[in-house]
């Protein structure tokens, strides 16, 4: 008894009153007051990148950040994280004894015996990444 009572005050809680109801339908005769939303600050570069139509967007210079590693260089074991689900990725299945590691927010080959830095392949990942 006392769980369904919760429960229905938990659901009454979620559901819009009828005032807010009338707000939205636009109702003649309610009174109904605009609360303008912050919009967060990178919400037109957002809007930008995933293409939302009728956003001005404007070309931004960015300086290429630094690379975390250097091909050749040997990594740390336990250090990094290896990535399972390259294909999701969009990258090519692994083999030939390499593996796919991801470094701060780049992706690397990396043999897996060595741990040596074979290839950055961020720029070859889908949209997933």
């Amino acid at each position: 008894m006392i769980s369904r009572l919760i429960t229905l005050l938990a659901l009454s809680a979620t559901i819009p009153t009828l005032a807010s109801a009338q707000c939205r339908i636009n109702v003649p005769g309610v009174a109904c007051m605009t609360v303008p939303v912050a919009t967060p600050p990178n919400a037109t570069e957002r809007s930008c990148r995933i293409g939302v139509p009728g956003t001005a967007c404007k070309a931004v210079a960015r300086t290429p950040r630094p690379a975390p590693v250097d091909v050749g260089e040997f990594l740390e074991r336990g250090e990094y994280s290896m990535m399972m689900n390259a294909r999701y990725y969009g990258l090519p299945d692994v083999r030939d004894g390499w593996v796919y590691m991801q470094i701060e927010d780049d992706i690397y080959r990396v043999d897996y015996r060595s741990h040596e830095v074979l290839e950055r392949v961020t720029d070859q990942a889908n949209r997933n990444w």
